[in-house]
C-alpha cells in the first residue's frame, strides 16, 4: 500500500513584482527556446530543448508549445509545436513533435492559465502539477474533483468556490479529463481526513470506476487565516497531500454559510469474488439434429442458414465471451478463472456471447452480433464475505442460454499493514501576474 505524502505551501499568496517573461494581450505567455538538449544548432523532430517557460508561468508536463520564428513578433505564423516532457520552476525541455522548418533559437507561447481567485490558485496550480507530475507527458489523466469541506465536515459556500476555482484550473488543460458524475456512490462515504487510512480501498474503486485520481480537501479557519489540506488519492501513483494557509477575511462569510449540512455515511466493504466461465460445449450427434440447430438459429434468415449449412458443424460452443461488473469489462484472457474485487452492496453484471460453430477443432464461423446471447442480474452482497460467481453458458437452443450460481465461501483474512502518513515540505509556486 502507498504511503501518502503531505506537500507543504507555507505562504498561498502571489509575488506582484514577478514579471519575468511576457504575456501577451490575447491570453498567451510567450518564451524562447534558449538551447538544444543534445548542443544542436538546428533542432528536427524527435529533438529536445530547453526553454525559459516554466511552471511560474503555468507550464506543466504534458503541455505543448507553439513555435514561432523569432523573427515573427506578431506570433501569426507557427513552425511547429513541441511537447513539455520536464519542467521546473523557471523553464521546462520539451520535445519538437511538429515542424514546418528547422527549429533553432525561436518563440514559444502558451495559452495562459485563466483564474478568478489570486489567493487560491497557487496551491491549485501546485496540485495540478503534482497530480500530472508521475504520468508519462502523453497521457490523458481522468480525474474526479470531489468535495471541499469545513472542519465539522460540512459543504459550505467557501467551499464551493475551492472546487469551482479548481475545476476552472484543472480542466483549462487538455491533459486533464473530467470523470464526470458516473463514480460509485460509496466514495462518498470517506471523508479526506481519512483517505490516508481507506486510500487502498478507495483506490480500488477508482479501478473499479476507471478513474485515474480523486480529489477532495477539507478547510479549518483559525483567526484571520483559513487552513486548506487538499489530498490526491492515484490509483497508479503516489498519494499526496497538499497543504496551503491563505487570509481568511475576504472568505469569512462564504466559510461559515453551510450548504450542505454533514450526514455520516456507510463505508461499504471489500470483499474478493471468484468468477468462473463454464462454457458448454456440445457435439451434434446427427445431421438431423444439427438441422434443427439450423432452424432455431437462422429464423428465417436466408442468408444465415445458407452460411450455417454449407459450414457442416459438428461442435457449437460459446465464444467472444465478455462480462461487465458496473459497467466495466473484466477480461479473462485465456483463463476461465479470475478473482475481482467488490464492496457490499449491489453490482450489476452482464454476460455476453456469440455461439460458434467448429467441424472439430477447426473454428466455421460465429453468429452475427444482432444474435448474441446477452444477460443482466442484479448481485446484492449484504454481508463482508467472499462470493463465487459461477457463469454456465450453454448455447443449445431452448436452452437456458446463460445462468448466475452466486454462493458464498470462507477464506481466511490476513492483517491489512496501513501506511504512515509523512509530511514533506515543498516551495511555494510563485506565478505571473499582468
Amino acid at each position: 500500500m502507498k504511503a501518502i505524502l503531505a506537500f507543504i505551501l507555507c505562504i498561498s499568496v502571489f509575488v506582484p513584482g514577478y514579471t519575468c517573461l511576457a504575456a501577451e494581450p490575447d491570453g498567451f505567455v510567450t518564451g524562447q527556446i534558449i538551447d538544444s538538449l543534445e548542443g544542436k544548432f538546428k533542432m528536427l523532430i524527435g529533438d529536445k530543448a530547453f526553454t525559459n517557460l516554466g511552471s511560474r508561468m503555468g507550464v506543466i508536463k504534458g503541455d505543448i508549445l507553439t513555435i514561432y520564428s523569432a523573427a515573427d513578433k506578431a506570433k501569426s505564423d507557427p513552425i511547429g509545436r513541441c511537447a513539455v516532457v520536464q519542467v521546473n520552476d523557471t523553464g521546462s525541455i520539451c520535445e519538437i513533435i511538429e515542424m514546418s522548418r528547422e527549429i533553432g533559437k525561436d518563440a514559444v507561447a502558451l495559452k495562459k492559465v485563466a483564474y478568478d481567485d489570486a489567493l487560491l490558485y497557487p496551491s491549485l496550480f501546485t496540485l495540478l502539477s503534482k497530480v500530472v507530475e508521475p504520468y508519462p507527458p502523453e497521457k490523458k489523466i481522468k480525474v474526479y474533483i470531489y468535495q471541499i469541506f469545513d472542519e465539522n465536515h460540512n459543504v459550505t459556500e467557501f467551499s464551493q468556490k475551492v472546487r469551482k476555482e479548481m475545476v476552472r484550473v484543472f480542466f483549462q488543460k487538455k491533459r486533464i479529463v473530467s470523470a464526470g458524475r458516473l463514480i460509485s456512490p460509496a466514495l462518498s462515504a470517506y471523508l479526506p481526513g481519512e483517505y490516508d487510512e481507506y486510500n487502498k480501498t478507495i483506490e480500488d474503486y477508482l479501478r473499479k470506476d476507471n478513474i485515474d485520481v480523486i480529489i477532495s480537501g477539507a478547510y479549518k479557519v483559525m483567526g484571520d487565516k483559513v487552513q486548506i489540506s487538499y489530498y490526491k488519492i492515484d490509483k497508479n501513483y503516489e498519494d499526496i497531500i497538499v497543504d496551503t494557509v491563505v487570509a481568511s477575511q475576504p472568505y469569512t462569510a462564504t466559510a461559515a454559510k453551510v450548504v450542505i449540512p454533514y450526514t455520516e455515511k456507510k463505508k461499504e466493504q471489500i470483499i474478493k469474488c471468484d468468477v468462473i466461465f463454464k462454457p458448454v460445449q456440445y457435439r451434434t450427434q446427427s445431421r438431423d439434429e444439427r438441422n434443427e440447430i439450423v432452424a432455431a438459429e437462422t429464423r428465417g434468415n436466408p442468408v444465415l442458414e445458407y452460411t450455417l449449412r454449407r459450414s457442416e458443424f459438428n461442435i457449437v460452443m460459446p465464444v467472444d465471451f465478455t462480462l461487465t461488473v458496473d459497467g466495466n469489462t473484466v477480461k479473462f484472457d485465456k483463463s476461465a478463472e479470475l478473482s475481482i474485487p467488490l464492496t457490499t452492496g449491489e453490482h450489476q453484471i452482464t454476460a455476453s456471447y456469440s455461439k460458434g460453430f467448429y467441424f472439430n477443432d477447426t473454428f466455421l464461423v460465429a453468429l452475427p452480433e444482432q444474435n448474441m446471447v446477452r444477460k443482466s442480474a442484479i448481485i446484492s452482497v449484504d454481508r463482508p464475505e467472499d462470493i463465487v460467481l459461477e457463469i454456465e453458458a450453454n448455447p443449445l437452443p431452448k436452452r437456458e442460454n446463460l445462468s448466475f450460481n452466486v454462493y458464498r465461501k470462507t477464506t481466511r483474512s490476513s492483517t491489512i499493514v496501513k501506511p504512515v502518513l509523512t509530511r514533506e515540505t515543498a516551495k511555494p509556486v510563485e506565478v505571473f501576474k499582468d
